[in-house]
């Protein structure tokens, strides 16, 4: 599956009576997705299936459903390129790259999200070109890493000790999933550990459908199989899927892309 990917775009430019406009053109490169198969194999005795109170083929397909979003999200995010991520190169892993230092926010000293202070978020903020702001830009992080690090600055009480000036009231109702303006998506795959994270991603903030582009070229197929292991007198469920994801954009040595990373220092 090919892709088309603007890379420039039409130049304005002043012009003077009776003088020629110098031409400009749109230009394109194309990013290849390669769809890869993912697969789900589960043996089931026919025994349970006959004496089974629960509806098993519910269960089953419901687990399926699990089994791939947790592998795609995995390799979206944390995926290395090896064959553990079927050949995908995640963004928090990418973005870590030199090619594309413009778009890292380092944490200069603070090596944990407890540590976090909110100018290294608004650091990270600030870093993001306005044209990834305006549609859906919004922050991407762990559970963990939003509770010890954003709530925990969002929520701080008043007082001449604490930046946050919320009451108490304020601090036992919370809020919703939000930061600094932007909505926040939780990723479970993204860093979660309260220790030992220097120079991990602690947190993304951007416009993720800008910077990667994800495939479905088959949705999930579930099959059964009575005979495979009729020895066993069991029954396999199979199930497959066919998608391809590619992070394909994220700036440069010099400019910042879509998406841009809170690195711990």
């Amino acid at each position: 599956m090919i892709i088309p990917r603007r890379t420039g775009g039409l130049t304005a430019r002043p012009v003077g009576e009776n003088i020629e406009v110098s031409a400009s053109d749109m230009t394109f490169d194309n990013v290849e997705l390669n769809a890869r198969i993912w697969g789900v194999a589960n043996r089931v005795p026919n025994s349970l299936l006959e004496d089974s109170v629960i509806d098993l083929a519910e269960i089953t397909a419901l687990e399926v459903s699990q089994a791939f979003s947790e592998a795609i999200d995995n390799s979206g995010f944390i995926g290395d390129g090896t064959s553990s991520y079927n050949g995908v190169t995640g963004i928090c892993t990418k973005i870590l790259q030199s090619a594309y230092s413009a778009s890292v926010v380092t944490a200069t000293g603070n090596a944990t999200f407890g540590s976090l202070t909110m100018g290294n978020f608004t650091d990270a903020l600030a870093k993001l070109p306005l044209y990834a702001r305006n549609r859906n830009a919004r922050w991407y992080i762990s559970p963990a890493g939003w509770g010890a690090a954003m709530l925990r600055l969002a929520m701080l009480p008043g007082g001449s000790g604490n930046a946050g000036g919320n009451s108490n009231d304020n601090v036992a109702a919370g809020f919703g999933e939000q930061f600094l303006g932007y909505p926040v998506t939780l990723v479970q795959p993204m860093t979660s550990a309260l220790t030992g994270t220097t120079g991990q991603v602690a947190a993304l903030f951007g416009d993720l459908s800008q910077a990667a582009i994800y495939g479905d070229r088959r949705a999930i197929s579930i099959k059964t199989a009575s005979e495979r292991y009729v020895e066993f007198d069991q029954t396999l469920t199979f199930a497959t899927a066919r998608n391809a994801i590619v992070v394909s954009d994220l700036g440069s040595t010099t400019k910042a892309g879509p998406v841009v990373a809170l690195k711990f220092g």
